[in-house]
């Protein structure tokens, strides 16, 4: 039997502790179809319901969320909706983009050598992480191309071809320098290549959490919560993921309150309370529920830190 085979044989069988040493060997087979239905091993996986660090050691080892069946057309999370009530795997296999910020911080953290100490040139990244976002990477590595030279000029006032060095003032004594060379022959080239390389996979090493709240629930309290949802993922994504779901309700009960003015522990009044920004029409607009943050989103997306550990994500 050929190892392809053997690769299918075993995914389609469920055999995974068999079946991942031979991966880990063979990682170019990860995303082997079968013949004719088109089930790689990460379907085959969603289709058995297998454990969390079963999907997680094959989103390491490189298989792709996006990929679907040549019958049915299904992703890997289109199976787990299908066939399982599985909360835990529905969010580990759901099918989201890498935004421009992961892309970044996964090249700061692979790449720590391409920096020196009191870098100006790492300031002028942290800014490039915070304009961005959680903007999702353009599918054309030219639009993303496009995307950094537009914000280094946006940020700078230069351009990417400039030849002398952009100096700023980051405090009384604190001078730093930015080498638009350095962005234009190094650190833009890196960020293209890592996204054209990355299969949608978010790692711990560089997440933050705005990570955790993509995908959006699907209900919500009141309908300014939508929009505090938003503001707080873009508020939260240079903020590592914590060790533990104590810390990150921590996290964002202070993001809660520094976004809205509201205490979600120390709470005075009504459990829901207006905010003129979030107010977009419609009933309930503008208003936010406490209870509904406390009761709900905060222990969902302790749910999700704690499928991304066990996952070994």
């Amino acid at each position: 039997m050929s190892v392809n085979d053997k690769v299918l044989k075993l995914a389609f069988l469920g055999e995974w502790d068999t079946l991942l040493p031979v991966l880990r060997n063979y990682p170019h087979l990860i995303n082997l179809p079968s013949e004719p239905k088109g089930y790689t091993p990460l379907h085959q996986a969603a289709w058995h319901g297998a454990t969390l660090p079963v999907i997680g050691e094959l989103l390491f080892l490189g298989a792709d969320r996006s990929i679907t069946t040549h019958s049915r057309r299904q992703t890997a999370y289109d199976i787990v909706i299908e066939k399982h009530k599985r909360p835990d795997l529905e969010y580990i296999l759901f099918p989201k983009k890498v935004t421009i910020a992961q892309i970044i911080r996964k090249v700061v953290l692979t790449e720590p050598q391409i920096f020196e100490v009191y870098d100006g040139n790492l300031i002028l990244v942290d800014k490039l992480i915070a304009a961005f976002g959680v903007e999702l990477r353009p599918d054309k590595l030219e639009e993303l191309e496009n995307r950094l030279h537009h914000l280094f000029f946006a940020l700078t006032g230069q351009t990417i071809n400039a030849e002398k060095m952009i100096k700023f003032d980051a405090a009384q004594g604190f001078s730093f320098d930015v080498n638009p060379a350095f962005f234009g022959q190094t650190f833009f080239p890196l960020i293209c290549r890592t996204a054209q390389a990355e299969h949608n996979l978010v790692e711990s090493e560089w997440a933050t959490v705005s990570d955790l709240f993509e995908p959006s629930p699907t209900q919500w309290g009141l309908r300014g919560d939508l929009f505090l949802w938003l503001e707080m993922r873009q508020s939260l994504c240079q903020v590592s993921l914590p060790k533990d779901t104590d810390e990150l309700a921590d996290i964002i009960s202070a993001a809660f309150q520094a976004l809205t003015g509201k205490s979600l522990i120390s709470r005075v009044g009504d459990n829901d309370f207006f905010v003129e920004r979030f107010s977009r029409g419609g009933m309930s607009s503008g208003y936010v529920s406490s209870l509904y943050w406390l009761n709900e989103f905060i222990p969902q997306l302790q749910a999700r830190l704690n499928w991304l550990q066990t996952a070994g994500l």
